[in-house]
């Protein structure tokens, strides 16, 4: 399978792991907020980030600090005829190697379709995970984490890595990423515009800083500037590529059964 990140080769680039080391050098933790994680995911019908059991919109122009030292990896196993919950599922930090599949539990057949009546055999499919916390908006203070292993969330945390890969080797002390969360669309053959997750990078903050949003920060287009809190590049269009159907299937079949919630915006 091929690595999401660059791998040391003789072009200067560090590997997952010397990253993970770099980052826990520079910092332990964030900024403390109180209260629990919400799970973060995105309706990829509409393009909408939603959290918590309620489904609350994110606002769109709210701005999260994603936490460098909380990403991991690893693999989950779905039965997308069986329910919502994974059959399986091993994350490790990121600071640890991937676990070889070869290692993992063997996994049975899934739920018979309903329709056909035939059973597929389960599979794990990789997997990544980073924490996130809203500094900006009605959410500020709002911890949530965002799990995934999509096609399009696995090209959003492949940016995301390789981001801070570029951000070490540049300022070291600033390796907070703080951006907003976006998306792109493409067309599917099967279930039309389909929207890919994108954490849309805007500035770069050390871990202990604090300070009050420049409430134009949210506003302008990423771009390179020169200011105290350096900012990223625009990130580049992803190219159109086919996810997999089953697993995209399951997806429109849980949205368009949750359209009878509408999702709200809660004030805190």
């Amino acid at each position: 399978m091929t690595s999401l990140v660059p791998i040391t080769g003789g072009t200067g680039l560090i590997s997952r792991e010397d990253l993970a080391k770099s980052l826990n050098n520079a910092a332990m933790s964030m900024p403390s907020v109180g209260g629990d994680k919400s799970f973060l995911k995105m309706d990829r019908m509409n393009g909408d980030w939603l959290f918590g059991q309620e489904e609350t919109v994110v606002e769109p122009d709210s701005l999260w600090a994603a936490n460098p030292t909380s990403l991991k990896h690893g693999w989950v196993a779905w039965d997308t005829n069986g329910g919502g919950a994974p059959v399986h599922e091993v994350m490790v930090p990121i600071s640890r190697p991937l676990p070889a599949v070869e290692t993992l539990p063997p996994l049975g057949m899934g739920t018979p379709d309903k329709k056909t009546g035939r059973a597929e055999q389960l599979v794990y499919q990789r997997q990544q995970s980073v924490d996130l916390v809203c500094i900006s908006g009605e959410d500020e203070g709002t911890q949530v984490e965002y799990k995934q292993s999509s096609t399009g969330a696995m090209k959003m945390f492949a940016a995301l890595t390789n981001s801070l890969l570029d951000q070490l080797s540049k300022e070291p002390d600033l390796i907070v990423p703080v951006g907003n969360l976006a998306f792109e669309a493409y067309k599917h053959k099967q279930y039309g515009k389909i929207h890919n997750p994108i954490f849309k990078i805007v500035e770069w903050r050390g871990v202990d800083d604090t300070s009050p949003v420049d409430p134009e920060v949210a506003k302008e287009e990423p771009a390179p500037a020169a200011r105290t809190r350096t900012r990223a590049a625009a990130p580049e269009p992803a190219v159109e590529e086919q996810d997999n159907d089953a697993a995209l299937a399951a997806e429109y079949e849980q949205t368009a059964a949750a359209e009878a919630t509408p999702r709200r915006r809660q004030r805190r």
